[in-house]
């Protein structure tokens, strides 16, 4: 199992990977925009929306940092907009952590089958720390 960060950002995150690779001498191998996926029953997409980083990932020293666009169809919050991502390979192991941190939680999605996960959920704690829990091939 491995614990990542997610950082969201509100249409900054193609300056922020250019930033940060500079510095981390690290650069981002898989952009996915919001446009480049089609979601059935998913919300309408404008075209400024369709540029926007749904996904990407910067290695820094070894560790994976994930960044993401928020939409305008999704509450941005500043000062809450980073994210400790659980991603394991063991389907029981992350339902049991879900399940756990999901006492007195805020769910945002259940556990549930994604196009890129058959297990994806997200959850703000009792704590207010923002989870996602990831299962990996």
């Amino acid at each position: 199992m491995t614990l990542g960060i997610y950082i969201n950002m509100k249409d900054q995150v193609r300056e922020a990977l250019d930033f940060y690779g500079e510095i981390f001498g690290s650069t981002c191998t898989d952009m996915m925009t919001y446009g480049s996926i089609k979601e059935e029953g998913g919300p309408e997409i404008d075209e400024k929306t369709k540029e926007l980083v749904m996904n990407a990932s910067l290695q820094i020293e070894g560790d994976t940092v994930m960044f993401s666009d928020t939409p305008d169809f999704m509450e941005f919050i500043p000062g809450n907009n980073v994210t400790l991502v659980l991603e394991t390979k063991d389907a029981e192991k992350l339902t049991r952590y879900f399940d756990a941190l999901s006492d007195g939680a805020t769910k945002i999605m259940p556990l549930q089958e994604t196009f890129w996960s058959e297990k994806f959920g997200q959850l703000t704690d009792k704590y207010g720390v923002g989870w996602s829990f990831n299962l990996t091939k």
